[in-house]
C-alpha cells in the first residue's frame, strides 16, 4: 500500500490511466484466446457460423493491434511516471539531507544515505515500471475465470480452489522470505560502508599487506557473506513458493483431464476450452507471482526511505537571502558541545568563552584530538551548541538565523570536499586567473567552464583550490583548518606572509588552525585548545613579516571597486 501511495503522490491520474490501459490490454489478450477456441471448435454447418468464420481473421488481427497499442501506451506512461517518482524521491531525500543538521547526518552515516539514494530508489522504480503488466495480468485472470465459469461453473469453482491453494502457499513463502530480505537490506548498509572505506583508504591498504588481508577477510567478506546468505535464504524461499504455487495450476489440469471425466461427464469442447484457457492463464498468473518479490523489495525500500526520512527530518531554514548587516563582532558565551557514542557521552568541548572582532587574525593551536575542528564547526554554526550562546553582532544565533549566520564564513576544512566545478560564484575571469597564478594551479581550472581537473591533484593542490573557492566567495570571515599543514615551504610563506596579511588589510577576519609556531607573529592573538578547553597563548615570537609585493591588493581592490 505504501508503494501505491508513493506512486499516487507523483501523479495518481497517470497511474490510473496506465492501469486502465493495462487492464484493457488484458481483456484484449483474453479475447484472442476466445477467438482461438472458437476457431478450433466452431462448426461450419450453419450459414451464420460460416459468415462469422469469415470475419474471424479480421477480429483476431484487430485484437492483436489493440493489445499492442494498449500495452505499449501503458508501459510508456508508467515508465515515465516511475522515473518521475524516482526523481521526486531523490529530490526529497537530497533536500532533507541538505537541510538536516550536520551532527544528525554524521550519526546516520554516509553509507546509509548512499544506499538509500541509489538502491532503494532503484527498487521502487523497477517495481513501478512493471505495474501496467500486473494490471493487465490481473484482469486477464478475472476475465479468464468468468469465461471458465460460462463453460462450467463447477469446474470453475474447482479451478479457483486449486489456484487459491497455490497462491496462498506462495504468499506464505513471500512472508517467510521477507524476514531474510529485510535483514539483507540492513546488512547492505554495512557492505556499502566497508566498500566506501576500501575506496577511501586504498592507499593505506596497499601500503600494508597485513592490514589489507585483515580488512578483506575479517571485515569486507564477512559483511558481504552475511548479506549474501540473507538474500539467498529469502530469495530461495520465495522461489520455491513461486514454483510450488505455479505447479498447482498444472495439478489442476491433470485432475481435470484424468480424474474429472471419471466423476462427471464433460464434453470434449469444454475440456479443450478449459485446458487452453488454464494454460494461457498460467502466463499472467506467473507474471503476477513473479512481480510480488519486486513489490516486496520496493515495499522494504519505501519503509527504509521513510525510516531515513524520520532520522534526518529536522530541517533548518535554508533561505539564501542572507543578512545585509556587516559583521562587527562574534561572541561565544559558555559554548559546550558533547559527542555521543552508542548513547554514552565521550569527548566534551568547552565551556568556551571567546570573542572575535572584525578585521582580527586569530590562530588556534592544540594537539590532535583537542577539539580544534569541533570548535571551528561550532564557531561557523555547523554544530549547534549543546549549551551556551553564540552571538552575532549582539544578536543570539538560533534556528531562525543560523543559515544566514553561516553565510559570513568562507571555510576550508582539513578534509573538505572539492567539487568538480566552481559553484555559486560570480567572479570575473581575470580575478580567477590571478588567484590561480598566485596559488600555482593555473592548469587545474578551465576558465571558460569553471570545471576543476581533479585527476592528479596532490593534497596541497587540493587545498589550494579549496582556498581559491573560499577567496572567491569573499565572505567577511575566513576560516582555515590546518590549511598549510600539507603545503611546501614556499606556499606556507605565501599563505602566512601574503594572503593572511592582505586579507587583514582588506578588513577580513581570519581564523586559522595551525601548528606553524614560527608564523604565530602574523596573528593578533594565538589561542590554544587543551582537552576541549581554551587557553590564551602569549605572543613569544617577534619575527618580522616579510610581505613582498603581491597581486592580492589588485584583486581585492578591483572587487571592492565593482561593489562600490
Amino acid at each position: 500500500m505504501k508503494l501505491f501511495l508513493t506512486l499516487a503522490r507523483s501523479s495518481w491520474g497517470v497511474g490510473l490511466v496506465s492501469a486502465i490501459l493495462g487492464a484493457l490490454s488484458g481483456v484484449a489478450s483474453l479475447t484472442l484466446i476466445t477467438l482461438i477456441h472458437h476457431a478450433l471448435t466452431a462448426s461450419d454447418a450453419s450459414s451464420s457460423a460460416s459468415q462469422w468464420n469469415r470475419w474471424l481473421p479480421h477480429a483476431f488481427a484487430a485484437a492483436c493491434m489493440f493489445v499492442l497499442v494498449t500495452q505499449v501506451t501503458a508501459k510508456f506512461m508508467l515508465v515515465r511516471l516511475s522515473q518521475a517518482t524516482a526523481a521526486r524521491l531523490r529530490y526529497e531525500l537530497c533536500s532533507k539531507i541538505i537541510s538536516a543538521p550536520l551532527p544528525t547526518l554524521e550519526s546516520v552515516g554516509q553509507h546509509r544515505l548512499l544506499a538509500t539514494l541509489i538502491d532503494d530508489v532503484g527498487a521502487i522504480t523497477y517495481a513501478l515500471s512493471s505495474f501496467p503488466a500486473v494490471c493487465a495480468n490481473a484482469l486477464v485472470l478475472v476475465c479468464g475465470l468468468i469465461y471458465l465459469a460460462s463453460l462450467s461453473p463447477i469446474l470453475a469453482a474447482a479451478t479457483i480452489l486449486m489456484a487459491g491453494l497455490g497462491v496462498g502457499m506462495f504468499l506464505g513463502g513471500i512472508r517467510a522470505g521477507n524476514r531474510s530480505l529485510c535483514q539483507a537490506r540492513e546488512d547492505q548498509d554495512e557492505v556499502v560502508k566497508q566498500l566506501r572505506a576500501m575506496i577511501v583508504g586504498i592507499k593505506e591498504l596497499k601500503s600494508n599487506s597485513s592490514r589489507c588481508l585483515d580488512f578483506v577477510y575479517d571485515v569486507l567478506l564477512p559483511a558481504d557473506s552475511r548479506m549474501r546468505h540473507s538474500l539467498i535464504r529469502g530469495q530461495s524461499i520465495q522461489g520455491f513458493s513461486h514454483s510450488w504455487g505455479r505447479l498447482f495450476l498444472f495439478i489442476g489440469i491433470g485432475l481435470l483431464l484424468f480424474v474429472w471425466p471419471m466423476l462427471s461427464p464433460v464434453s470434449n469442447a469444454t475440456l479443450t476450452g478449459y485446458v487452453l484457457t488454464i494454460l494461457y492463464l498460467t502466463y499472467p498468473l506467473d507474471g503476477i507471482l513473479g512481480w510480488l518479490p519486486a513489490f516486496n523489495a520496493a515495499s522494504i525500500a519505501v519503509t527504509k526511505i521513510e525510516t531515513l526520512g524520520l532520522l534526518i527530518d529536522q530541517p533548518e531554514d535554508q533561505s539564501i537571502a542572507g543578512s545585509t548587516q556587516p559583521f562587527r563582532r562574534l561572541e561565544l558565551e559558555g559554548i559546550q558541545y558533547q559527542y555521543q557514542s552508542h548513547g554514552e557521552p565521550t569527548f566534551r568541548l568547552g565551556p568556551i568563552d571567546f570573542v572575535l572582532s572584525a578585521g582580527e587574525v586569530v590562530f588556534i593551536a592544540g594537539g590532535n584530538g583537542s577539539g580544534k575542528t569541533t570548535l571551528v564547526k561550532c564557531l561557523t554554526g555547523l554544530y549547534p551548541p549543546a549549551e551556551g550562546l553564540l552571538r552575532w553582532n549582539d544578536h543570539v544565533v538560533n534556528t531562525r538565523n543560523r543559515v544566514d549566520f553561516r553565510q559570513l564564513f568562507s571555510t576550508v576544512f582539513v578534509e573538505g570536499h572539492l567539487f568538480d566545478r566552481l559553484l555559486g560564484l560570480d567572479a570575473e575571469t581575470e580575478e580567477v586567473a590571478r588567484w590561480l597564478k598566485l596559488l600555482g594551479v593555473e592548469d587545474k581550472v578551465d576558465l571558460q567552464t569553471g570545471k576543476i581537473s581533479q585527476g592528479k591533484l596532490s593534497r596541497g593542490q587540493h587545498k589550494r583550490l579549496a582556498l581559491l573557492v573560499a577567496a572567491l566567495d569573499d565572505r567577511p570571515i575566513f576560516v582555515f583548518d590546518e590549511w598549510a599543514a600539507e603545503q611546501d615551504p614556499g606556499f606556507k610563506r605565501v599563505f602566512y606572509q601574503q594572503i593572511v596579511p592582505e586579507l587583514k588589510r582588506c578588513g577580513k577576519t581570519v581564523v586559522a588552525i595551525t601548528h606553524d609556531d614560527r608564523f604565530f607573529d602574523v596573528a593578533d592573538r594565538v589561542v590554544k585548545l587543551v582537552d576541549g578547553r581554551l587557553q590564551v597563548q602569549p605572543q613569544e615570537h617577534s619575527f618580522a613579516v616579510d610581505a613582498p609585493p603581491t597581486m592580492l591588493p589588485t584583486i581585492i581592490d578591483q572587487r571592492d571597486s565593482r561593489a562600490a
